[in-house]
Order: C-alpha cells, then structure tokens, then sequence
C-alpha cells in the first residue's frame, strides 16, 4: 500500500506532476447561483509562463471536456475497458483560475438532480486543499469522487491551438483517472524507482528501443503470422533486457501502469473522435493514435530513439494494443506485464535488430551518460564544498505538487537513498512559505508507517524532505533563530530552523 501511495505522486510525462490522494474531509458543497464571469482574475501566481493565455483555452475548451469526460469515464466506461465501472463514483472537474468547478455526474439529489452536471463556483468549495492539489480520489458530497485541477494542465496546452489543447488535456484527465479508479490496488507493490542511474546501461536502453520498433512492426503486419513473427523479435529483446540487470525487472511492472493508461487514453480519444467505429477500427485507430504521438529523443538526427521517460508509456501501450489485437483475455492485461504476456503466449524468436538504431542508441546516450556525470558532479560537489550549507526542508502531503525539470537521478545522501532533481514549487508550513525556482536539489523519502488507507491521509504528514545547497554567504540569521534566504531559485523568509546533523533544518511546528 505504502509503494501504492507513492506512485500516486509521480506520474507523467517531461514535465512530471505529483499528487496525493490527501482528503479525509467528508464535506457536502452546494452551488452557488451566480454567473462565472469572462473576466473573472487569473492565477498570476501559476508555474507556467502564460498563465492568462493558458487559462483562456481552458475556459473555452471545458463545456467540451465536462461532456466528453462524462460520456467516457462514466456512460462508456465498460466500452473503454470491460471491467470499468464508474456508476458509484463521481468526478469534479476544478479550475480556480477561472473560479469555476464542474460535478459532471452529481449524485447528491438533495443539490441537483442525480447524474446532472452542476456547476459551481470555486469560492463556494469550503475545503481548499482540493483547489490545491493536482488530482486525487477522495470523497465529495458524500460520494467518491475523482477530482482533478484543470490549472495544473497548463504546460500542456502552452503554444498550442484550442484543438491540440482540447486532446492533451483530455487525455491528461483520462490518463490519471485510469491510474486512480481502474488501477488501484496495490499494482505498484515491489516497483523500483523510476529515477536515472548514473552510468545508464546503454545496451539496456538498445533493447527498448529494438521492442518498441518491433512492436510497431506487429501493428503494422497484416496477417496473424506476420504480427506473431514480430512480437516474438520484440520479446526477444525484452527477455535480453529483463535479464540485464535487477533494475529492470524491478522496473517492469511500469509498463503495464503506463502503458495501460496510455492505451486507453488514447482508446478514449478515438472513441470521442469516431464515435460510430466498431471494436476492430477502434482497436486500430488506437494503436496508430499511439504510433503517431512519438517523439523521438534523436530529434533532428536518425530520429529512431524513444525518450526514456517515455518507455513505460509508449512500449506498454503498444504492447498491449498487441494484446487486444491478438485478442488475448482481458483480465490478464489489466494486471499483467504487457511484454510477459506476450512472451508467455508466444514466445521468442532471435532478432538481427536495427544497425541504424543501434548506432543512434551508442552515441545518444554516451552523450547522455555525459550529461548524467555533470549532473551528479554538481550536487557531490557542493555537498563537499566547506563554502555550501545543506539546508533540509519538510515536505508534507498538501504540498507535493511540483514541477521537474530535466532528469531525475539516483544518489545517496549520508548513505540514504535520494533523487537529484530540478524543482519548481511552493512549500507552504504553518510559519512560512518557500518557494524553488527550477532548483537543483535532493529529495529524500521520509518513512510513512501503518498507512492502511491513501485516501485518508492527513495534509501535514510529512512524505520526504527537499535538500538544497546554499552558499553560506546567502543564508540569513535573526537574533529570533529564523533563516532567510532571497536567491533567484529560491526563497524562504523567517524560518524556524534547528542545526542538527551538519544542517539547517527547517521545522514544521
């Protein structure tokens, strides 16, 4: 369960967001009758540059997203996948930027009449915490409901034009809600960690890249022996890769949580698009959906390469789009390993592989390792630098939400485990609030014992602690023993702190 809860709060795609399902208040919100107005202020304070613009296509495009979500995750949702059913549960689209929130199926028939859309005006919503949180399951008018901020979608629909906007945050909304309501559970029990390790294996990488063209060759073959044929030269590499090393096999239960719920964002997508297509053209639309969302890490080269924080996504979802166009059982690829299904039902047959994709594989990530070493060499050398203070920083459950920037990688701190990342977010304790700007940092997780429900956790647990390096000269003392520090990347005012362990160490009471 605990692995569970801290899936929760890694999940997507380059621009990582995280979130926690926090709330265990059982509150009950009646609309307020008056209009959301046009003119309504924005969210000056928002991680993206262009927050007007941004919430503008949101406001436009969120009448279409109210019905279309509803028609997927709760009329269709057993054509989506056949043991999704959402009748019990309800969803809460928010968006405080606009100050408008959207309870597309309400169930409380004391507000609205049952399974109606009922707006609402955010300044009516009592508990803040769900205006601050990106998505969560939690309960709502007495009802489970999926929530999610419509406001934490803007890096998706930046430089976009209101089409594009329209697919990525509906995909954005579906991807999430699969992982919430169809995925939980405990699937992510005994999952490694998703963060870079310094060197990166370069042939593992190879032999992700060789399934996933592979598997777009099944997908592209027109008869079941041509499909199988393929399938079994992408095994081949995925049984090469899963003996590789221990991280990979760790790792492998990642792609099915992916790559499912990117399989049936895109199957959700299709289903909107081409409403009156059968099973098979559905099947079909969505495995080419797939196809065409790649991008390549080689841009501008041989332009073969997946993105590595994209392989869960993209090799699973391709992967199971085998599955269903193989038409194996369904249950199995709710839960099992995209490609050990595949391998069990057919399995392997040696593959030459691609010399092209072998040769752009070697020279990206030997420049890649390059980057990883100037990556990790920063933050070990300002640990060792007597010019730098360490300073700790609680991270509790309201404030989880952040933004990455550029790689996740593994290091250990002191001898504790730890992830090196760039951050922007707010950290907001009860006598001060600090804010990273695109802040190199450690993140370390904080034990979270006796957790029997993720739904039902208190906002001021404290999840882990955010490390930075300061230059001493930076840092600020009051004869009250509070810090200060005013950087660019990062600002704390007045403190509470403790030295402890060769740190200053921020206190949350």
């Amino acid at each position: 369960m605990l692995k569970t809860v801290r899936l929760m709060f890694m999940i997507l795609i380059i621009t990582i967001l995280t979130a926690c399902n926090n709330n265990n208040q059982e509150t009950t919100e009646k609309p307020e009758n008056k209009k959301v107005e046009e003119s309504q202020k924005t969210n000056e304070d928002s991680m993206d540059g262009n927050p007007i613009e941004n919430s503008k296509k949101i406001r436009e495009i969120t009448p279409e997203l109210v019905k279309d979500i509803k028609k997927i995750l709760i009329d269709d949702a057993s054509k989506l996948w056949p043991s999704f059913n959402n009748e019990d549960k309800q969803i809460l689209l928010l968006n405080p930027s606009n100050k408008m929130a959207y309870l597309i199926n309400n169930q409380k028939t004391d507000i609205g009449p049952k399974d109606e859309v009922i707006e609402y005006s955010t300044d009516s919503i009592k508990d803040t915490q769900l205006l601050v949180t990106p998505f969560q399951l939690t309960t709502f008018n007495d009802h489970p409901t999926y929530v999610f901020n419509l406001e934490f979608a803007s890096n998706f629909i930046s430089g976009t034009d209101e089409k594009a906007a329209y697919e990525n945050v509906f995909k954005f909304i579906v991807h999430e809600g699969i992982h919430i309501l169809l995925q939980s559970g405990g699937t992510a029990e005994g999952l490694g960690t998703r963060a870079e390790t310094y060197p990166e294996d370069i042939d593992s990488r190879y032999y992700r890249n060789e399934m996933y063209q592979y598997l777009k060759e099944a997908i592209d073959s027109k008869t079941k022996d041509e499909k199988i044929d393929q399938i079994q030269k992408a095994v081949y590499f995925y049984e090469l890769y899963l003996n590789s090393n221990k991280k990979n096999k760790d790792q492998d239960g990642y792609d099915n949580i992916e790559g499912m719920a990117t399989y049936l964002e895109s199957k959700a997508y299709q289903m909107i698009k081409h409403p009156d297509a059968s099973v098979k053209e559905l099947n079909e639309l969505t495995a080419q959906n797939i196809i065409d969302n790649f991008i390549p890490a080689d841009q501008g080269q041989e332009e073969v390469l997946l993105m590595k924080m994209r392989e869960f996504y993209d090799i699973g979802a391709l992967a199971i789009a085998s599955a269903v166009d193989m038409q194996l059982n369904e249950k199995t690829i709710l839960t099992a390993s995209p490609l050990g299904l595949l391998d069990s039902e057919f399995g392997s047959k040696k593959a030459e592989g691609h010399e092209n994709i072998k040769k752009a594989n070697h020279d990206y990530y030997n420049a890649y390792n390059n980057q990883l070493k100037s990556y990790v060499d920063d933050i070990a050398s300002k640990q060792k630098d007597d010019q730098y203070a360490a300073v700790r920083i609680p991270v509790t459950i309201q404030n989880s939400s952040a933004s990455y920037e550029n790689m996740n990688v593994e290091y250990q701190y002191k001898g504790n485990p730890a992830e090196i990342q760039t951050t922007t977010r707010e950290i907001i304790l009860p006598d001060t609030r600090i804010k990273l700007n695109k802040m190199k940092s450690l993140s370390i997780e904080a034990p979270m014992e006796d957790l029997e429900d993720p739904t039902k956790v208190d906002p001021n647990t404290i999840m882990g602690y955010t490390i930075v390096f300061v230059p001493k000269k930076d840092i600020e003392f009051s004869q009250d023993k509070l810090l200060t520090i005013q950087r660019d990347d990062l600002l704390i005012f007045d403190a509470k702190y403790e030295e402890k362990d060769g740190e200053y160490q921020i206190l949350i009471n």
